[in-house]
């Protein structure tokens, strides 16, 4: 492999992550307004309740 070619590689590579970065970051959003909005009370298992 050219180092062009390996240079391409990191660039893909590059974009790629970042648009993992964000999927992971609207999956974490997802998460934290499902816990919000979840009224368990402590039913969850590992759970010490939402109302912390």
């Amino acid at each position: 492999m050219t180092e062009k070619e390996l240079n391409e590689k990191i660039k893909e590579l590059e974009k790629r992550i970042e648009q993992l970065e964000k999927s992971v970051s609207y999956i974490q959003e997802d998460i934290y307004e499902f816990v919000e909005d979840d009224e368990c009370n402590g039913n969850c298992s590992g759970c010490n309740g939402c109302n912390q």
